[in-house]
């Protein structure tokens, strides 16, 4: 890959950025203690010559004002103002607008824990920079907005104790409201947490299991719960190893949406001319195939073990799209058809 001379400029900038960054850390903490730092220890730590650490040096004290001197009989460098601070990053026109829609995106997510302590940091970070240029980061994206989609009202206190529980590797006691309703309790070692469609979800397996593989080499079956549902945690105090068959993006992977099951199997669907540019600009599943048609439709071929959210998703396209394969998948979407249509009351099968 070759680049610009003002890319390469751009990647020294950043480099050296970090660099004296560090090495301000590095003489703040040897200030304090009393073991002052020098070249070969700089060198030793960023790992580049002894020759750019005195340029970075030189940098630091004539064009950052760094207080900074030589103390011959220490062997080492100190900071005559324990206090002073490194200038504001700054940043490019570009860039501050970036950081300016990053912010704007975040709005969509506004009271929901993704919003945690997001828009306080990124405000503490707008207030540290100083642009190439003045800009008003809110004016900016006046003409931009970013659509809500829909979502799952969390009880915070909830979605803390089971992240927490997930980061620690912490069992939990949970009670769960199922889907149809019907309330249970487990006690889950918590593998890891998903966000789809507006709500988080903890994949995880039985506590006693945790670590465990099943004969031949196969792990024991993850179960999927929405953290909406949870309607109490608490930590059981035992720990757990996560499972090496336990892969986060296989396991997504071979979901459709964020449900999976058991076996992998192939399917090959067929949309009509009327829908396949939006269908074709869409990533709908990392193993997807689009085969284009001289009619004008397409199918889009794909693996997966995911069935409950595939067969909603395929059913929410009628009448444009035609299930090639497998054929009992077809056989699920007519007879979901025909129960919609028939008279009665709703049906209450799967």
């Amino acid at each position: 890959m070759r680049y610009t001379p003002e890319e390469i400029v751009r990647k020294i900038r950043r480099a050296q950025h970090h660099r004296i960054r560090r090495i301000l850390a590095i003489i703040r903490k040897g200030t304090a203690s009393g073991r002052y730092p020098n070249t070969r220890d700089f060198s030793r730590e960023l790992e580049v010559s002894r020759q750019t650490i005195v340029r970075d040096l030189d940098f630091l004290r004539d064009e950052e004002g760094a207080p900074i001197e030589y103390v011959d009989d220490r062997w080492g460098y100190r900071l005559t103002d324990p206090g002073w601070q490194l200038s504001p990053v700054t940043l490019s026109t570009e860039e501050v607008f970036a950081f300016s829609v990053g912010r704007k995106a975040l709005e969509a997510f506004e009271g929901t824990p993704l919003d945690l302590g997001m828009r306080s940091m990124l405000n503490k970070i707008a207030t540290s920079l100083q642009g190439n240029v003045t800009l008003d980061m809110e004016s900016m994206t006046d003409h931009m907005t970013v659509v809500r989609e829909d979502y799952v009202n969390q009880d915070m206190q909830t979605w803390r104790e089971v992240a927490g529980c997930v980061d620690r590797r912490e069992g939990m006691r949970i009670r769960y409201q199922r889907f149809d309703g019907e309330t249970k309790h487990y006690v889950l070692a918590p593998y890891h947490m998903f966000f789809h469609h507006g709500n988080w979800y903890v994949v995880g397996g039985k506590m006693q299991d945790a670590g465990r593989r099943e004969p031949g080499g196969k792990g024991e079956r993850a179960a999927m719960f929405a953290v909406s549902r949870v309607r109490s945690v608490e930590r059981t105090g035992e720990y757990f190893k996560a499972p090496e068959w336990f892969d986060p993006k296989e396991y997504i992977k071979q979901a459709f949406g964020i449900v999976r099951g058991d076996k992998i199997f192939k399917v090959r669907l067929l949309f009509a001319r009327k829908i396949a540019t939006y269908i074709e600009e869409r990533q709908w599943h990392p193993t997807q195939q689009i085969i284009s048609k001289r009619d004008g439709s397409i199918e889009l071929r794909f693996e997966t073990a995911g069935w409950k959210e595939l067969v909603r998703w395929i059913l929410s396209w009628q009448p444009d799209v035609k299930v090639i394969s497998p054929k009992r998948l077809g056989k699920r979407i007519e007879e979901k058809m025909r129960q919609a249509l028939s008279e009665g009351p709703i049906p209450n099968g799967k």
